[in-house]
């Protein structure tokens, strides 16, 4: 038979004790279970298979991306032409077929105005990578078409920004233990256990959230801001 030395008995039964101990908050419910903050979570957070919740998947739409894109670079080149010095004159300006042109009044400023975008048709970071492609048509018109890898930067960033949005807002809720993890280049996998409405999950969500970079316009007397009226190409936002 064996025999222990009593000192490794009462080890072994202090062990005992403190898994017990640990184990005891799972079987009630935190409401009326006082546990000290400075302590690790005291229960077991169970997943899917388990506890049931929300599964939702989503994907994002590309073509909105480049959509946006697009208005983003018309703005800009708007603005970066309004303010150069002297003034570059547009007109006839479009951004279908996934293409932004735009027609010079003085043809002989194309130089001038291609100096002026150029900046423009860079991504950012420290790649020096081009974004965009510039053509001149007919001797005064632009064609700037978004290439390919900016496409696909834009729309992983997009993806990395919808991701934490969707972060915040389930952990808005207090639910704990949220699985929100990316799947390929365009889909987000989101699980929330315990949370037994996905309509709920999926209205919160749906909410739009975005956020845009402006420029200002410095021209713009203020007299006419304070009697709502904007220059050409500007508007006036809140």
């Amino acid at each position: 038979m064996l025999d222990f030395p009593t000192w490794k008995k009462l080890w072994y039964w202090a062990l005992c004790l403190v898994a017990v101990i640990a184990a005891l908050p799972s079987l009630f419910s935190l409401a009326n279970v006082p546990w000290p903050q400075s302590l690790p979570e005291p229960t077991v957070n169970l997943g899917l298979d388990l506890a049931g919740g929300s599964h939702i998947l989503l994907e994002a739409d590309p073509e909105q991306v480049v959509r946006q894109r697009l208005e983003n670079m018309e703005e800009s080149v708007r603005a970066r032409l309004r303010l150069a010095e002297p003034r570059i004159r547009v007109g006839d300006i479009s951004s279908r077929g996934g293409q932004l042109s735009f027609m010079l009044k003085d043809p002989s400023q194309v130089d001038a105005a291609r100096e002026e975008i150029l900046p423009l048709t860079y991504g950012a970071g420290l790649s020096g990578q081009r974004d965009w492609d510039i053509r001149v048509v007919d001797g005064s018109r632009f064609v700037l078409t978004p290439t390919a890898e900016g496409i696909d930067q834009a729309v992983s960033l997009a993806m990395d920004s919808a991701t934490e949005v969707v972060r915040k807002r389930i952990d808005a809720l207090g639910t704990r233990e949220p699985t929100i993890i990316r799947q390929g280049d365009q889909r987000i996998v989101v699980q929330v256990p315990g949370l037994n409405d996905p309509q709920a999950l999926k209205d919160l969500l749906g909410q739009t959230a975005k956020l845009e970079f402006k420029l200002v316009d410095t021209t713009a007397a203020p007299t006419d801001v304070a009697q709502g009226i904007a220059p050409p190409g500007s508007e006036i936002v809140p």
